[in-house]
């Protein structure tokens, strides 16, 4: 398994990927990308945080069903079909261009809620991450100030699976993924 996979609004999950998935939880990841996750979930208990998996691996059909359901609502709230595309894609990728295919993406949140959050970063769940998710291997995906780069908007909640060796780089540089992938690979 590629670890440091890139899947975004250019390169698509390739066809013929098929991750082993397990459960975290009431989602699913990932085989080592679950073992990490379980690992760091129990770490923040242990910190007496709890942090809810709110969303893991998506098949590209659940994909398109969230796609058409965003594209909707700007609509509805009148936007013509092509600003609500645009408007859709800030926050959410197309089908075959999410993370979520991969199993190696999870949005988290707080326990109490059932939607991302935009201040999760200021929760104790989002400041915990911030600060322990590397030694589990996990990245904050979509960091603020960087949407120029990565093609979607600041996701406070949007954590990736890359590897202990990989996360720990890209948070001391304070890379995304496509800069590591640049200036490491």
């Amino acid at each position: 398994m590629d670890y440091l996979i890139l899947v975004d609004s250019v390169s698509p999950v390739p066809k013929d990927f098929a991750p082993q998935l397990e459960e975290v939880g009431t989602v699913k990841m990932e085989k080592t990308a679950a073992e990490h996750c379980r690992e760091m979930l129990r770490a923040a208990e242990s910190d007496e945080v709890v942090i809810k998996v709110l969303s893991a691996y998506r098949t590209p059909e659940y994909q398109q069903q969230l796609w058409n359901r965003s594209v909707a609502e700007y609509m509805c709230s009148g936007e013509t079909p092509s600003a609500a595309e645009k408007l859709t894609a800030r926050y959410l990728a197309k089908p075959m261009h999410s993370e979520h295919h991969t199993g190696l993406a999870c949005d988290l949140c707080s326990p109490d809620w059932d939607d991302t959050q935009d201040d999760f970063y200021a929760t104790e769940q989002g400041r915990w991450l911030c600060v322990n998710a590397w030694k589990y291997g996990f990245i904050l995906r979509y960091p603020r100030m960087k949407e120029h780069i990565t093609g979607i908007a600041y996701e406070p909640w949007h954590y990736r699976y890359v590897g202990r060796e990989h996360a720990e780089v890209i948070r001391r540089e304070g890379l995304t993924l496509e800069e590591y992938l640049y200036y490491y690979k």
